[in-house]
Formats: C-alpha cells, sequence, structure tokens
C-alpha cells in the first residue's frame, strides 16, 4: 500500500535580516483521497455548498444589476 501525504503548511526559512530564503512545505500522512486529495465526504459537502452560494451570488449580481439601471432612469 502506497503512503499518502498532502500539503498543509509551509515553514520560511529566513536570513539573519529577515529576508526570506525558501519556503519548506509542511505534509501530514492521510488515509484513503480520492483523485482530487479529499475524502468522497469532503468532496461532496464542497460541491453542496458552491451549489448553494454560486445561487445566492447570481440572485445578488443580479438584484445589483437592477438597481444599477434604475438610478441611471
Amino acid at each position: 500500500m502506497t503512503e499518502k501525504y498532502v500539503q498543509v503548511s509551509f515553514i520560511v526559512l529566513q536570513c539573519k535580516d529577515d529576508q526570506a530564503v525558501t519556503n519548506v512545505p509542511l505534509y501530514v500522512r492521510v488515509n484513503e483521497l480520492n483523485a482530487s486529495g479529499m475524502t468522497a465526504t469532503e468532496e461532496k459537502l464542497i460541491g453542496e455548498i458552491s451549489t448553494v452560494m454560486m445561487r445566492r451570488y447570481e440572485k445578488q449580481i443580479s438584484e445589483h444589476f437592477q438597481n444599477l439601471k434604475q438610478v441611471e432612469k
């Protein structure tokens, strides 16, 4: 079985004058990830939340443009 790792952060190495030299990635070992690097449950939840938020933003943008048209008149 192949071990799987997910990058979770970076550590920035710095010189004495506080200039960043390089970023060193930090990884954690995980179990059962799909091709996108998430569990099936995480991927499903993100998809559902994205759908709800896109509908909300579409409505807000539509209302914003309607208000702009009314102001122009």
